[in-house]
């Protein structure tokens, strides 16, 4: 049974631009709007209560709302359940 080998040659400017095409679409996430619509969720509940449902200290709660740094993955998926809104409203603003 004879076996067919197949090389893909590529030369490395090829390469090259691929990368700088995909790194250059690349959208970055704007925490001060995403901080804003998870305080937005708070509403009235205190800091310190929703820090400890989303299993986090006050004052990441805080750099989060702030902008100073980014949700997981994790408390985006509580938010979501405990407000009913998707994980793309909080991170873009679309959707419900």
């Amino acid at each position: 049974m004879p076996i067919c080998i197949c090389i893909m040659a590529y030369s490395a400017g090829n390469l090259q631009g691929q990368v700088e095409e995909l790194t250059k679409n690349k959208t970055k996430p704007d925490l001060v709007a995403i901080g804003s619509r998870v305080r937005k969720l708070r509403g009235d509940i205190f800091q310190e209560e929703m820090a400890e449902y989303l299993g986090i200290s006050q004052g990441q709660l805080s750099k989060i709302e702030r902008g100073k740094r980014a949700p997981t993955i994790e408390i985006l998926l509580f938010l979501s359940d405990r407000f009913r809104k998707s994980i793309d409203w909080i991170l873009r603003g679309e959707g419900s």
